[in-house]
């Protein structure tokens, strides 16, 4: 996620780059206004739902009009239990009202308790064996955090626009889940039905769109794994064209849902994510999703917001849509085990915009760097660790996580060298153990000393930890 929350001095870049790369600054300005816009949730990342489950396939029904702030949903979750259980825990906020819970054709009794809801089973389920239940829900969602479920209104004639925004802890807003950053979903289908004016953007392949009695419902169908905070719905009267990515003998979709006001902009700015997709296929190997699609939902944000397969984007600058497309690789293949480890995320995509600059526009890479190191040191201290996961913004802190992040990944850079350090992040990112799945700092610093044959440990001891 495209997120900095400070103020800058101003940028050298600035009148140099602003037209052509959506500078940095409007970026950040833009986001800090809508990050004030919104009530941050805080919250401690251990208090969500015990996690008993191997949560496996999830299909969701949502029936929504973006004209109005509500939301009724259907989802059916397949989950395959740790231990033997009684009952289960799921997130799921208490605005919400949940009308049943149906389980091999009967209605379940539940309990909730502030934002965790527990179903008790009619007898204890094994361990180890897959089963599923649905939940039938609705309500006006809570929308904290970054603003979790939006209904708001764009452009001068107010047309209504719909959309999501769970990172980090805000998906217990419009659907009940597991927040934690353990266990992801092996597949999802997602059905959203919508007045016929409107189209529904989502996660994966667009399977159908069918149109009944004035509703329009949309089926995207997701096979690969996924997080939580990476499910996502965005609603509006959007116009839609598509960019194609050469990738040796495959081509890669990039599916785009735009604003009719802004069709010219997406046009000029997405035609840049043929290059920047190569450079990080060339760099880190094939784009994750590639037997699916890559896509942009725009929205009402300055920044953006790297949902798997079907980045949310408030405008489609350069050096934004680098950055989203980066997370596919660093926060969406590979997931910060912990929001104490954001730096994998968000160090890695700030990074791999300059990347963009080094090799696509070597013109602005020197700036890049001088921008980020005068960012990451407008204060005194800070660790790039996060040290208080119940502070939203501090896990976003762009000083510390962003820019601080993605130089001391350059500072590894220069220290393992080239070769090795490219070795190094590609073996992270295809590591059995991580690929698809979740990382922890100790794994990046354990791939790049293999590669390197350098021990790291007073590095990370300094510019990581300290």
């Amino acid at each position: 996620m495209k997120k900095l929350l400070f103020l800058l001095p101003v940028c050298l870049l600035l009148s140099a780059i602003s037209a052509q790369t959506g500078d940095m600054e409007a970026i950040i300005q833009q986001e800090k206004a809508a990050y004030l816009r919104r009530q941050v949730m805080e919250r401690n990342e251990q208090n969500g739902a015990v996690n008993r489950s191997d949560q496996r396939y999830s299909r969701y029904h949502w029936q929504v009009d973006p004209a109005v702030n509500y939301i009724r949903g259907e989802v059916m979750t397949v989950f395959e239990p740790l231990e033997s259980i009684g009952s289960l825990d799921f997130d799921f906020s208490a605005a919400l009202t949940m009308d049943s819970i149906r389980y091999h054709g009967q209605s379940l009794n539940f309990s909730q308790t502030g934002d965790i809801l527990t179903v008790f089973f009619p007898a204890t389920l094994p361990s180890f064996l897959p089963d599923s239940l649905t939940f039938y829900y609705q309500g006006v969602p809570a929308s904290e955090g970054f603003g979790s479920f939006a209904a708001e209104v764009h452009g001068p004639d107010s047309i209504p626009v719909l959309w999501t925004l769970s990172e980090p802890y805000g998906a217990k807003d419009w659907f009940p889940c597991k927040i934690s950053l353990d266990d992801k979903l092996d597949s999802v289908d997602i059905f959203i039905t919508t007045p016929a004016a409107y189209r529904a953007a989502g996660n994966g392949l667009l399977m159908s769109e069918t149109t009944l009695n004035g509703q329009k419902t949309a089926h995207w169908k997701h096979r690969y794994p996924i997080t939580t905070y990476l499910i996502c719905m965005a609603v509006k009267d959007y116009v839609t064209f598509e960019n194609l990515v050469p990738a040796g003998d495959d081509t890669i979709r990039v599916l785009n849902y735009v604003y009719p006001e802004s069709v010219d902009d997406a046009i000029w700015g997405t035609s840049f994510i043929v290059s920047q997709m190569q450079l990080f296929n060339d760099l880190f190997g094939v784009y994750p999703f590639k037997d699916e699609k890559y896509g942009h939902a725009q929205f009402n944000w300055g920044g953006g917001m790297e949902h798997q397969t079907m980045t949310f984007v408030g405008n489609f600058g350069y050096e934004l849509l680098a950055h989203e497309l980066a997370h596919h690789w660093f926060g969406d293949k590979v997931t910060c085990g912990s929001w104490e480890d954001i730096w994998l995320n968000e160090g890695f995509a700030t990074y791999l915009s300059g990347l963009c600059y080094e090799h696509l526009q070597p013109q602005y890479w020197q700036n890049f760097k001088a921008n980020r190191i005068n960012i990451a040191t407008a204060e005194a201290g800070g660790s790039v660790r996060v040290d208080d996961t119940t502070s939203v913004g501090r896990v976003f802190s762009g000083r510390l996580s962003y820019a601080k992040g993605a130089m001391v990944l350059h500072m590894l850079r220069w220290i393992c060298g080239d070769d090795a350090f490219f070795s190094g992040v590609r073996n992270y990112l295809h590591d059995p153990a991580l690929a698809y799945g979740y990382a922890r700092t100790n794994d990046l610093k354990q791939h790049l000393e293999t590669a390197s044959g350098k021990n790291l440990d007073g590095f990370f001891a300094d510019w990581y930890y300290g």
